[in-house]
């Protein structure tokens, strides 16, 4: 049974932190982003599962995720829409794009987070 530090996935409880994000990263697997999402209301779209792979890719390049603008700058480049902009994001994940998309991605709380 899943509870406030754990999510239930294929019958398992995996173990997360007090914010929420995986406490081993190495658990992760897209259900787990599902399950996540889930327990968060949210069903993930093309769109969400674009940004958690930008973000995840760019966290295995760089050491840590990107700030928002390079992910807005990723968006319009894969859309071919200079238009995009962080509103986009946000309507994706409301509650802070990135840090939400780490979450889903099986990445720690990125540490500029407040």
């Amino acid at each position: 049974m899943s509870s406030d530090n754990s999510v239930l996935v294929d019958g398992e409880d995996v173990a997360l932190d007090e914010h929420g994000h995986l406490l081993d990263p190495a658990d992760w697997t897209p259900e787990v982003a599902w399950a996540l999402a889930a327990q968060d209301g949210m069903n993930l779209t093309a769109r969400h599962w674009w940004l958690i792979e930008f973000v995840r890719d760019y966290h295995h390049r760089y050491g840590t995720p990107p700030l928002m603008r390079v992910a807005v700058v990723g968006l319009r480049e894969k859309l071919g829409d200079p238009a995009i902009s962080s509103r986009d994001l946000y309507q994706l994940f409301p509650d802070h794009p990135i840090r939400q998309a780490c979450r889903y991605g099986g990445l720690p709380r990125p540490d500029w987070c407040i």
